[in-house]
């Protein structure tokens, strides 16, 4: 198997997590927000899902930029808005090979510097991150038949 394909494996894995996850939550929560200056859940949501996308993409040009996020007014909305940056990122992941990976990156921000590699360790990372989040944010909310998380 091949590094890349490795890495699109092992993030499916958290993003069908992350998938069922949305499914125990029921509208009416989309501007749920633990605190008062915490993300909704929508925006969390629709962060960590159109984010992966955004970070993936420096594998190829080392350039970050602003993803186009949809307004969505329910659950079903959220979680098709989640489909759709899924298969966003499954199909960058499908251009990028192993030699790309290995190349030295340009990045900007020093902690991602090195190899092209850095930037799927960091999409990968952030994507648990605030999947961790959302866990509790559905807990919070009644949610009982949580997903494992991996």
């Amino acid at each position: 198997m091949s590094n890349t394909a490795h890495w699109k494996e092992s993030w499916y894995q958290h993003r069908n997590i992350l998938i069922s996850l949305l499914d125990q939550i029921e509208d009416g929560h989309l501007d749920y927000q633990p605190w008062e200056d915490a993300m909704t859940l929508k925006d969390l949501v629709l962060h960590v899902a159109s984010s992966n996308a955004v970070i993936l993409e420096m594998v190829k040009t080392d350039d970050m930029y602003h993803p186009e996020i949809p307004e969505v007014q329910s659950m079903d909305e959220l979680r098709q808005a989640v489909r759709e940056f899924t298969d966003k990122t499954a199909a960058i992941f499908d251009t990028i090979t192993d030699e790309e990976l290995a190349q030295d990156n340009q990045a900007k921000i020093p902690t991602m510097q090195g190899k092209r590699e850095v930037y799927v360790q960091a999409m990968y990372d952030h994507e648990l991150h605030h999947k961790g989040q959302l866990f509790v944010y559905a807990r919070l909310i009644g949610a009982t038949d949580l997903p494992f998380f991996r």
